[in-house]
């Protein structure tokens, strides 16, 4: 296998700005060709494979291992990133009649979202942790209905009118691959020629937190890329993307120490974020805020009234001002959390948690990028809500990695007292996060946890325990090696009822090691083999 082409500090920087990447894997000839064809037959003949389409259409692993697309995923999840077991075909039929520009606009206007997570539901996260690579077998000019991408929208809870008028399409030749933050928003495009437009989706997850640019790196200096395709200025986020990415202890470095308001009245500033002004006027004002950090704890309460609001784009930037307060806002924002639990736990669950995603409340993102002062006062909202409060403090600290261990006792407690299946999925990617002092025993337990409320229907015949079994396997192949002592717990799960979590259960087998282990992945591949040249008419 020829070494990775990693990408470059312009790419990485332009991935942190727009949330997406277009490229060209240099493959065998004719390559392309042959898996359309197979996947027009498919899509005429069977049902679609849903998490199968690898398997039935095998030849596409020469697109998933090429040097461009693993560099790619070495770049943005680093070099032990994990392949997610979901992936899909997306046909888009023909339309039956053209359509008029402005009727092909709303349409794809109309399809605009961001992705959720399958099985059940997962939290969005603005670190890159989880990154989604669409491939093309076919020329894909924008009549053939590409995927459109709307740019920086990775950041956002929802998507707003504003968002959708930025649609942009990912047009192409045949081979054409996008790497895309999971987040981002998109949407289908419209099919006025004759023929199937494909497009295959493949996840893949980050195991473990940056220690050091895992890309082509000449300068952990942040650069500003040529070409910014995003209408508003968020260079505290990207920046904050960047620190993270690059490994560095302090996640507001690169904007601190490039950003002065040495003569700025915080007081003025508080003022600039008056809802009267301009967008681009409110976040100036939180952007230099953020760069007076400390100094400007007067405006913590402007800050967190900020947070939730409708333009994405500043509740983003309040977020990351907030963390560059510090310790002077996590009492603000832990109320903030409680008053918001409250309110929301007399509300019916929201659909996210069933097949789809999960915006955590800004409070929490804003604790995380606080760090470690706000650990004992996340530690002790953990521990007293087992509602959206405490789980909400669960992801916080998650999104700390290893500067949360302390959290860890507090953490495993909960999993065998909580009566959340919501709250232990979340604890558990928690965990996976830290890594640091996790006894993989807590985790492992899970596969063997039965509660007759976890067997209910969600969505689609998933269950609860579905989605717990799929979190402890995928948190135990996160951890790798670190997981040896639950060996057999993970032979175990190579037979869960639950593919995704059999195929976690595989990798993490895998990355441990062991000859017993290896033997015994080999085998269950064997078992589940799968002959591409069988069909619905050729059955042996």
């Amino acid at each position: 296998m020829d070494d990775p082409i990693l990408l470059t500090d312009e790419q990485m920087q332009e991935f942190l700005v727009t949330g997406y990447l277009v490229f060209r894997p240099k493959v065998p000839e004719g390559l392309h060709d042959r898996i359309y064809k197979q996947l027009n037959q498919i899509i005429d003949d069977e049902p679609n494979p849903g998490n199968n389409i690898l398997p039935r259409v095998p030849e596409m692993r020469h697109i998933l291992n090429s040097p461009e697309v693993r560099g790619a995923l070495i770049s943005v999840l680093g070099e032990d990133y994990l392949e997610h077991p979901h992936r899909f075909c997306h046909p888009v039929w023909p339309v039956h009649e053209p359509l008029s520009p402005e009727a092909t606009r709303e349409k794809v206007y109309r399809n605009s979202h961001q992705d959720g997570y399958t099985p059940l539901g997962h939290p969005r996260q603005h670190y890159s942790r989880y990154a989604r690579v669409m491939y093309y077998p076919q020329d894909s000019p924008v009549e053939v209905g590409p995927t459109h991408v709307i740019p920086g929208t990775q950041y956002n809870k929802g998507l707003t009118d504003e968002d959708k008028a930025r649609l942009i399409p990912l047009s192409g030749p045949a081979g054409t691959v996008s790497l895309t933050h999971f987040d981002v928003g998109h949407a289908a495009g419209v099919n006025q020629r004759p023929n199937f437009r494909h497009m295959i989706k493949f996840l893949y997850l980050r195991a473990s937190k940056p220690k050091a640019p895992s890309w082509d790196s000449l300068s952990t200096d942040w650069k500003r890329p040529t070409q910014v395709s995003v209408p508003y200025d968020l260079e505290l986020v990207w920046t904050h993307g960047w620190d993270w990415l690059c490994g560095k202890q302090d996640r507001y470095e690169t904007w601190q120490s490039t950003h002065s308001v040495a003569d700025a009245k915080i007081g003025d500033l508080i003022d600039g974020l008056d809802p009267t002004s301009d967008i681009e006027k409110r976040l100036e004002s939180i952007q230099l805020l953020a760069a007076a950090g400390p100094r400007a704890t007067e405006g913590t309460a402007s800050l967190v009234s900020l947070l939730d609001t409708e333009h994405q784009t500043v509740r983003a930037a309040a977020i990351y001002a907030l963390g560059a307060i510090g310790e002077a806002a996590v009492g603000p924002l832990i109320q903030h959390l409680r008053e918001v639990g409250t309110r929301e736990d007399k509300k019916d669950i929201p659909d996210g948690w069933s097949e789809g995603a999960i915006s955590m409340e800004d409070a929490a993102n804003a604790l995380s990028a606080i760090g470690e002062p706000a650990i004992p006062a996340l530690r002790k909202l953990l521990l007293e809500s087992d509602g959206w409060a405490g789980i909400n403090a669960a992801f916080a600290l998650g999104e700390m990695d290893d500067v949360a261990a302390p959290a860890v006792p507090d953490l495993v407690r909960c999993l065998s007292e909580s009566k959340s299946h919501r709250k232990i999925r979340t604890m558990l990617d928690t965990l996976g996060s830290i890594r640091k002092d996790v006894p993989v025993e807590a985790i492992s337990a899970m596969f063997f946890e039965n509660r007759p409320e976890w067997d209910e229907d969600v969505h689609r015949w998933w269950t609860p325990t579905d989605g717990i079994r799929t979190h402890a396997a995928m948190n135990l192949a996160r951890l790798g090696p670190d997981s040896a002592p639950v060996e057999a717990d993970l032979l175990r799960a190579l037979d869960d009822p639950c593919g995704h979590a059999s195929s976690f259960a595989m990798n993490a087998l895998q990355r441990i090691g062991s000859s017993e282990g290896l033997a015994a992945v080999m085998a269950y591949l064997m078992s589940q083999r799968w002959d591409a040249s069988v069909d619905g008419v050729r059955q042996f």
